[in-house]
């Protein structure tokens, strides 16, 4: 009986930590669960890279998944951090719900500093291209790539919206739909701060920043709901369980 219960204190020890590692490729992720406290929006992954709202931001109950943010004229800004200003490989992803957007606009919904060197920006583009989503990456040495796609944006309309970077190459997904890929290459870490929502006038939810180009695989997943992207922790948990009741 006391070899069985250190046994079952250690495998409870291991399963905390394994299941805390198996998430470490989050940098960022503003769920929008709960109501903004102090301007602040909470980052729910390790890293504690909190959002500062400024200006027009409203929590809506009743999101795409949980509560949402949504945005009248208001900004949020992510500090950056050593966590957060990855030189490569980076995936972005969150929901978006536009409000109509207007013709000759350009809505920014995600940019770090852009367009300085070693930046990137997701945007909506109904200006220079028809109602187009936008992944645009300038790295540190002034070579801007994008992989852009007209008629991608519904009005009032949730959608899936990610794009990735792994140093090789840029790609843009939309409701877990690849729709883009452009060759890119070089750092993005020019160390700009994250601005949220410059300009665009909707609904955002689930903005998850990982310090991976995801597979779209993973993008799917995120988008249906799951939590831990890392690793297939249900396998190698019960080879790991199986392992332990040998040995009891």
């Amino acid at each position: 009986m006391r070899k069985y219960i250190i046994v079952m204190l250690g495998l409870t020890l291991f399963v905390s930590q394994f299941l805390f590692a198996a998430d470490n490729q989050t940098i960022l992720w503003l769920k929008f669960d709960e109501q903004f406290s102090k301007n602040t929006a909470t980052d729910m992954s390790d890293f504690g890279n909190d959002g500062t709202i400024a200006g027009a931001i409203d929590f809506v109950k009743d999101g795409k998944i949980g509560g949402c943010a949504k945005f009248a004229g208001g900004t949020i800004t992510v500090n950056t951090s050593d966590s957060i200003n990855v030189e490569q490989n980076l995936t972005i992803e969150f929901w978006v719900k536009p409000d109509k957007v207007p013709a000759a606009t350009y809505e920014r919904l995600i940019h770090s500093g852009w367009a300085s060197n070693g930046t990137y920006i997701c945007g909506i583009d109904n200006n220079w291209m028809a109602m187009g989503y936008t992944w645009d990456v300038m790295n540190n040495a002034a070579v801007r790539t994008d992989a852009n796609m007209a008629n991608a944006v519904q009005n009032e309309t949730w959608q899936y919206y990610a794009a990735t970077y792994d140093g090789q190459k840029i790609i843009l997904y939309v409701d877990g739909n690849k729709l883009i890929e452009t060759p890119s290459t070089g750092k993005i870490n020019g160390g700009g701060n994250i601005i949220i929502a410059e300009g665009f006038l909707g609904m955002m939810d689930e903005i998850r920043f990982s310090n991976v180009a995801l597979s779209v695989e993973d993008i799917q997943k995120h988008s249906e709901g799951e939590k831990v992207n890392a690793v297939d922790s249900s396998d190698k948990l019960a080879t790991t369980w199986a392992g332990v009741k040998s040995d009891i």
